[in-house]
């Protein structure tokens, strides 16, 4: 006789005080335990005030500093909802796959009400990470109603001190993180008050809110897999039901990524991923790649763990291709593998806390992983940002199994705020700690060489910010010779690697044209073109060199000419143009540069004192006379707010 098949039914999890859980299903989620949220939010607070002081840095400049588009204030934000993310900043063609229209339209706003107000911008990135502890708090409390306060208790406070976020927070370019984040809790908790309370207003208000964080950055779409995963879990709703709620959430998104597909639409180049961003493409085969992919996912893991040291770039020759004969690739593969396994068992059977904190880690950090598709960077401590809220949770259930949460107030509800507190104090050591080493790009690259000494990236930066902090703009002198040369050196260490990296040699060019190496200037400005042939400052820098150095104004005049092509906004390269036709009687040629050139600067004294000069030189001072009279008055209102400057100094 046959066996009668036993059918298995999924069923709850089943926690170690079954009375608890019982007296946690009438919790009143927002109402006894509201200070919770305070105590998270006031955690973020004091965490990150200490960034207040901080200057712009590392990523700020495309995004604020010198987007154009941002600096020139609301008057933008219909451009920034149909273009691509860096088209403010980019001197040249714009190419770029990003797209996220709102959180630039904040920068704008903010740069409209106090211009070039660091701390304003930091305030604000501090604020809304505080408001985000108490959002997690209201949301998840609510939808974890079944298990004990301290799981999310501990759960909130783990994310919000976790040094992980340093990245996010400090870096005010990264607001994009911090309001993605923001409007999908948003959007969750409005997912299940719908739920709750089967109003359409809260559905409405969820998408609305999913929407916004769309906007705001593209990963947010991550969460149309985190909202079936947390209905699954944690209601009652039967899996069609679920399917059906969740499947609103693809209008926002639709809506999304047509508006996106039609902004993207007008870059005119396909952007590549660098080498440099991403040592993964230097893989010779589809298996090294994969396995360097994993090796770097158990780097993530690791931090996550142990968030020690944090840095802000891992890049080739710090990291390189690997196969899966090297221990990380393994370890990453076995992470990686083991936790998808045991969660997705756990899916259908149980519904097991673990197996959720897992999963949701997993899909949030599926984007940033490398393993399906390469993207942009191999290493970035900010696509951790919502990865983390699983890990936190996870290690937050660890806690309340190793000391379970007595109702009465025992011992072993003692223990586990001791516990709990040991981490936090830790964490939030190493938060504020790391916040300084933010302070602007050279203290974060200064101090993140010693921990990443081969990243060709790093060296990059930061002979960047040598070659800014040996020489004052304003003067135009050499304030530190020994810092160019540290410059020099770094970019010299990258060529080596990169030996056709155009932006490296531009930037060495520069310092050696600062430190009057003519010769060596021209050549890395010369080899630059030779890689990039529209690279216009080169182009202008050598036009530079050759009319004022080498004394080769026919040459100028070529170079010169180039640079204005590939910028016709480039100004000085127009001026320069200018005066150097006119410098060989070319006055009509000159003439009409300067003229093109007062299209994009009108109130530009040289330029109308050169245009005044050539026609008085060409024998027709009466055409000259309004050009020279306009720059008459603009030397008279540059030297009254001169004089008035210095009387507001005295």
């Amino acid at each position: 006789m046959a066996k009668k098949k036993q059918v298995r039914t999924r069923k709850p999890e089943q926690s170690d005080a079954a009375s608890a859980a019982q007296a946690m299903a009438t919790l009143q989620a927002d109402s006894s335990l509201w200070y919770i949220g305070i105590l998270a939010a006031l955690l973020g607070l004091c965490l990150y005030a200490n960034t207040l002081g901080h200057r712009y840095c590392y990523d700020d400049s495309p995004a604020i500093t010198n987007n154009a588009l941002v600096k020139g204030g609301i008057q933008n934000i219909g451009v920034f909802f149909a273009s691509e993310y860096r088209s403010g900043y980019h001197k040249r063609n714009r190419a770029g796959n990003l797209y996220r229209p709102l959180t630039l339209s904040i920068f704008a706003l903010q740069w409209q009400i106090l211009p070039d107000t660091p701390w304003f911008y930091h305030a604000n990135n501090v604020l809304l990470y505080g408001l985000t502890g108490w959002l997690l708090w209201v949301t998840w409390r609510r939808i974890l109603k079944k298990h004990p306060p301290e799981l999310t208790a501990l759960g909130v406070l783990l994310f919000m001190a976790h040094p992980v976020h340093t990245e996010v927070v400090a870096n005010i370019k990264s607001l994009d993180e911090i309001l993605a984040l923001l409007f999908g809790t948003a959007a969750l908790y409005g997912l299940w008050r719908y739920v709750e309370k089967q109003r359409p207003l809260r559905l409405a208000g969820a998408l609305a809110s999913y929407g916004l964080a769309l906007f705001s950055k593209e990963g947010a779409i991550v969460f149309l897999g985190l909202f079936p995963l947390t209905l699954w879990f944690f209601s009652e709703k039967k899996p069609v039901e679920i399917l059906k709620l969740s499947a609103w959430f693809l209008l926002p998104a639709g809506l999304f990524l047509m508006a996106r597909a039609w902004a993207l639409a007008g870059a005119y180049e396909e952007p590549t991923i660098s080498a440099m961003t991403n040592f993964i493409v230097l893989a010779p085969n589809a298996i090294s790649r994969l396995a360097s992919a994993f090796s770097m996912c158990w780097r993530y893991l690791a931090v996550l763990v142990l968030p020690h040291p944090l840095v802000c770039d891992l890049s080739y020759t710090q990291v390189r291709p690997v196969t899966f004969a090297d221990w990380r690739a393994l370890a990453g593969l076995a992470a990686y593998a083991a936790m998808a396994v045991w969660a997705l068992r756990q899916v259908r059977w149980r519904r097991s806390f673990p197996a959720f904190a897992i999963l949701f880690f997993l899909i949030s950090f599926l984007l940033a992983s490398n393993i399906f598709y390469l993207i942009f960077t191999s290493y970035a401590e900010r696509a951790l940002y919502l990865p983390s809220l699983g890990f936190s949770f996870a290690l937050a259930w660890a806690l309340t199994r190793l000391f379970p949460p007595d109702l009465s107030g025992g011992r072993l509800r003692a223990l586990l705020w001791v516990a709990a507190g040991i981490v936090l104090v830790l964490y939030g050591a190493k938060t504020v700690t790391r916040n300084l080493d933010w302070k602007n790009s050279f203290s974060l690259f200064d101090a993140d060489i010693r921990v990443s000494p081969k990243s060709t990236l790093l060296m990059h930066n930061y002979g960047l910010q040598c070659l800014y902090k040996g020489y004052d703009k304003n003067t135009g002198q050499v304030t530190d010779p020994g810092m160019l040369q540290k410059s020099i050196d770094l970019f010299t260490g990258v060529i080596k690697v990169f030996p056709n990296s155009y932006e490296t040699l531009g930037q060495r060019a520069i310092a050696y044209e600062r430190l009057k190496k003519y010769d060596l200037a021209i050549a890395d400005y010369e080899k630059t073109v030779s890689i990039e042939p529209d690279n216009a400052q080169a182009l202008y820098s050598l036009g530079f060199l050759y009319r004022n150095v080498r004394s080769q104004p026919e040459r100028a005049v070529d170079y010169y000419s180039r640079a204005v092509t590939a910028a016709p906004q480039l100004v000085k390269a127009r001026r320069n143009l200018g005066a150097t036709l006119a410098s060989l009687g070319r006055y009509v040629d000159a003439i009409e540069q300067l003229k093109e050139g007062l299209k994009y600067a009108p109130d530009d004294l040289l330029m109308n004192q050169h245009i005044g000069k050539a026609y008085l030189d060409m024998g027709k001072p009466e055409l000259g006379k309004p050009f020279q009279e306009k720059a008459d008055t603009l030397k008279k209102m540059i030297e009254g707010a001169s004089a008035e400057h210095a009387d507001t100094k005295d």
